[in-house]
């Protein structure tokens, strides 16, 4: 934008020389009476001219127009109705060509351009100009096909000749939409300058507020501050060259998403409230002070699509519509309305899951949170969000914007570095989305001693008191359970808790309820083990993947086994299986682990990672027993004081500087502050139980059981499957066949195949059970040799190389 040059004129000769000139133009000429502006008789049909017929029909003393649009070529014409529009149009429209007479100069300017419509007008609405004592309601209006305008050098009706301020053969093209674009800006600026303050005092601070809106629209600084600048020149400032210079400093702000003043604080000021949706639709600005709607807008154009994709994504986080990152997903969090119970996986009504969006959601919430344009001819044209920028959103895995979401807590928790989070929304320090969902929680005491500390632990197991422990240690892992529900979103893992009873009908499943009830308000989620390592895998990814705080495998018929569950356990992102995918998507493992079973069964590497609580009532009806309470209502009633409870004992223990430091249990060094500090309120070791988990481990036994018969066959002597099944085909009845039959019991199929027996063999070399270890040494020609040894002595032979 240039300011154009002060009033000059540009001399075209009479009538019939002007009018010889525009047909050499391209614009059609039309005879006007003397001192009027309009044709006479039936001017609609356009009319070929030449030389000889224009130096006949306007050799007279006669007005000429030009009929606009597709008729002269495209010519355009904007007439400038008020004078405020005529003076900004030397900024806004510097570039068109202008014409008028002495008493309004400057008062049209023409442009080649298409027009979707043949005449566009920017008027006050009548109401609202009588309201705010504008002069006249027409500001301005474009007249294009259908429509004419009186040119140079016709006499106006006043007398006063109508003259070119500049040369009508440099007339540009320009597009039709950007044309309607500056007119608006030109009309709601012409309404500024129509209001802007007679005396001075709150002069510069409605400029400040005028460079507010207009950083808004698409401008650079350098063009709002000349448009501030122009506004206050025409408005009579004195002072006006001072009124520029503050649209970068405004823009700043905006971009830090600081306070800003924009088009509701310009009209309250100046006193035409009324105005301000239409001065914010000829702006093009989104929004309005009645809804405090600030959507952005977005224009869609051919090459521009990265930087479309920033602008959605920056208005979808600054609308606040819940959007987070978490792992390799857009997602975002929803309550379940109601209980549901499939594939395994049984949900209670109300709890918060974190889904993962999908391409129509993310549209919708596109046009909830931008408004969408295509350019057009004359005005840009609202679209829906389109369905490429969508997907280009989705596809930045790694370069998104949104918070990072680590997992959604219903109550009060502890940060990683011991403060707790108490404050209901998200966290950025620790990623945590809080949800009380109306809870109010007491605060947490910031230095509570130990004796607080004790207080908090009876408060916690009050309503676990009416179930017989079989151990002090049970009732420490129970408690134990509790607390790292509470706390399981921070910390990097944690072990199994399984409940165990002799038989059904103790409260196992009552206990775990009781757990989730304190930790998040609703029952925990149940899954029933799978028939296959393949279904349980995909069952503990979904549940992940869907951010459940707590699951449990409730009445565990089967032993509890598989690698997908350990590494769930003692890692903290997991690859994950999805049911009915393909995809192996990475998810964070921050849930709490519960089983119960009857006398359950944990195999394998799962033992060390178990702590087990058993309940044993010592009667054969447990489940006739009669209760003075019900331990979930209780729960759930006094559910805020519980929370406080726990993490009182944390906060305690964490403000005494963890005095009862002990050595972790593997893979379980974060959690080991949950055990220290029970251990320091006077409560059994939970890890105790572990050896019990471990040594029930039925194939510990069984393996025990082969280094029997292993030691019977060959004591230490290293040997080769080859040469077991050469001894026991040699000898049937020999000690060795024992063995062969032993090692053919533990295959797949019950028969002796050097793989499978190998295969067995080698998932539990090196393995302690009962002070003895099967050791495996390839010799030098790759033959594998086993041999049984005693821990703490000496191989009594030595493998021969």
């Amino acid at each position: 934008m240039k300011k154009s040059s002060a009033n000059t004129t540009h001399d075209i000769g009479g009538a019939a020389e002007a009018a010889l000139t525009y047909t050499k133009l391209g614009w059609e000429p039309l005879i006007l009476p003397f001192k009027e502006k309009s044709p006479r008789g039936k001017w609609k049909e356009p009319r070929a001219w030449t030389p000889e017929t224009v130096k006949t029909e306007f050799g007279g003393n006669v007005n000429i127009g030009i009929a606009l649009g597709k008729r002269s070529s495209g010519l355009i014409d904007i007439d400038f109705d008020c004078p405020e529009a005529a003076e900004l149009a030397k900024v806004v429209l510097s570039d068109l060509p202008s014409f008028g007479r002495a008493g309004s100069p400057f008062s049209h300017r023409v442009a080649y351009a298409k027009l979707k419509k043949g005449r566009l007008v920017f008027q006050l609405p009548t109401s609202a100009a009588e309201t705010i004592g504008a002069d006249r309601a027409m500001l301005l209006e474009v007249r294009g096909n259908g429509h004419q305008t009186m040119f140079p050098p016709s006499t106006h009706p006043s007398g006063e000749i109508v003259t070119w301020h500049d040369d009508p053969h440099q007339v540009p093209t320009i597009n039709g939409g950007e044309l309607a674009k500056r007119c608006g800006l030109l009309a709601a600026l012409s309404v500024v300058a129509m209001h802007y303050p007679k005396v001075a005092g709150e002069r510069d601070e409605i400029c400040l507020i005028l460079t507010g809106v207009l950083v808004r629209c698409d401008l650079s600084d350098d063009e709002v501050d000349e448009l501030v600048i122009a506004v206050a020149a025409v408005a009579g400032d004195d002072e006006a060259e001072k009124r520029g210079g503050k649209a970068a400093a405004t823009r700043a702000k905006l971009e830090s998403e600081e306070p800003t003043w924009g088009l509701p604080q310009l009209c309250e000021r100046l006193g035409m409230e009324a105005l301000e949706p239409k001065l914010r639709e000829w702006m093009r600005l989104s929004g309005g002070s009645s809804s405090g709607d600030t959507r952005s807008r977005i224009l869609v154009r051919a090459g521009h699509t990265p930087e479309e994709v920033d602008q959605a994504e920056a208005a979808l986080l600054a609308a606040d519509l819940g959007v987070y990152q978490r792992g390799e997903k857009l997602v975002r969090v929803v309550r379940l309305p109601q209980s549901i119970g499939e594939d395994g996986v049984k949900r209670s009504g109300g709890v918060l899951l974190i889904n993962e969006l999908t391409q129509p959601w993310l549209k919708e919430k596109f046009a909830i949170a931008s408004l969408w344009f295509k350019p057009g001819e004359e005005m840009d044209i609202p679209i829906n969000p389109p369905g490429g920028h969508v997907s280009a959103l989705l596809a930045r895995v790694g370069e998104w914007n949104a918070p990072v979401l680590h997992g959604v807590v219903s109550s009060p928790t502890m940060r990683k570095d011991g403060t707790i989070l108490q404050t209901p929304g998200y966290d950025p320090e620790s990623g945590l989305l809080f949800e009380p969902n109306g809870v109010e929680f007491p605060a947490v005491p910031d230095a509570p001693t130990r004796e607080d500390a004790l207080r908090a632990r009876d408060v916690l197991f009050a309503p676990f008191r009416n179930f017989e422990f079989a151990t002090p240690a049970d009732r420490s892992v129970l408690l134990s359970g509790a607390l790292t529900a509470i706390v399981r979103r921070i910390l990097p893992s944690a072990p199994l808790f399984a409940i165990d009873a002799p038989t059904a009908g103790s409260g196992k499943s009552l206990l775990c309820e009781t757990v989730g009830i304190i930790a998040t308000g609703h029952k925990p989620t149940m899954i029933s083990q799978g028939k296959t390592d393949e279904e349980n895998e995909k069952r503990i990814s979904s549940v992940l993947m869907a951010g459940d705080p707590i699951l449990v495998f409730d009445n565990c018929d089967r032993p509890l086994v598989g690698d997908t569950l350990c590494s769930a356990l003692t890692q903290e992102v997991i690859a994950a299986r999805v049911l009915g995918k393909s995809e192996v998507p990475r998810v964070l493992t921050n849930a709490l682990f519960m089983a119960t079973g009857n006398n359950i069964e944990v195999l394998g590497d799962l033992g060390r990672r178990t702590l087990l609580s058993r309940i044993d009532t010592g009667e054969e009806r447990p489940d006739q027993i009669e209760h003075d309470f019900n331990p979930v209502e209780e729960a759930r009633s006094d559910r805020a004081a519980l929370v406080v409870a726990g993490l009182t004992i944390l906060r305690a223990y964490e403000a005494a500087g963890r005095p009862n430091r002990m050595v972790p249990m593997g893979s379980f060094e974060s959690w080991n502050m949950i055990r220290e500090a029970l251990v320091w309120l006077d409560e059994a070791d939970p890890t105790s139980t572990r050896e019990r988990v471990i040594a029930d481990d039925p194939r510990k036994g069984d393996l025990a059981e082969l280094l029997d018969v292993w030691g019977d066959a060959l004591g230490g002597q290293p040997t080769t499957l080859a040469e077991i099944v050469e001894s026991a085909g040699y000898n049937q009845n020999s000690k060795v066949t024992v063995l062969h039959d032993a090692l053919a019991a533990r295959t797949y199929k019950g028969t002796f195949n050097s793989r499978s027996v190998g295969r067995y063999l080698g998932k539990h070399k090196d393995r302690v059970v009962g002070g003895r270890v099967l050791r495996c040494v390839d010799d030098p020609t790759g033959v594998k040799r086993y041999r049984l040894e005693t821990i703490g002595q000496p191989a009594s032979v030595e493998i021969p190389f």
